[in-house]
């Protein structure tokens, strides 16, 4: 599997843990530093160990990276929701909630609700996680739904942006 050269080799150096997973979101979510309510400044916050939320520095008060994402109170490994994104956004032909089942060895309830909320990201339905904007491209025909067409020839070419 490769999408743009980052290959499952490269996603398992990135993401060896869940909390590679936790560490990366908070990033993502927080880049110039946590604004804490409480002490009213941008503050140092560390992981609270055992826990997947981050506390200040100085109030104690929590922060976590998956409040108000699709990740919030799900009892499904970050892990497994990153490989399902790598998947979902990797394959040609799209990937089913059936084939997320057997790739991550979940249940197939487990599967179609990580697929229904990934793809509602990528469909624009869902807020994102912060304010960037995403951009996404492909190539679309007029063959049968389903049927996986190689090439660019008689395909049109389509590019979506999430606010």
């Amino acid at each position: 599997m490769e999408a743009n050269g980052y290959t499952i080799k490269d996603f398992s150096k990135q993401f060896p843990t869940d909390e590679a997973c936790l560490d990366y979101l908070f990033k993502a979510r927080y880049p110039q530093g946590v604004n804490c309510p409480d002490c009213q400044k941008v503050t140092k916050h560390y992981r609270r160990a055992g826990a997947k939320d981050y506390v200040c520095e100085f109030c104690g008060r929590a922060v976590s990276p998956t409040s108000n994402t699709i990740f919030h109170k799900s009892a499904t490994p970050l892990r497994f929701w990153f490989y399902a994104m790598l998947l979902m956004v990797s394959t040609r032909c799209g990937i089913s909630a059936k084939q997320l089942e057997r790739e991550l060895g979940v249940t197939y309830k487990t599967a179609w609700k990580m697929f229904k909320q990934i793809r509602g990201l990528m469909d624009g339905e869902a807020e994102p996680a912060n304010e960037h904007i995403e951009i996404d491209q492909a190539y679309l025909s007029r063959k049968q739904a389903g049927s996986c067409v190689r090439g660019v020839e008689e395909k049109a070419p389509v590019a979506e942006m999430v606010h």
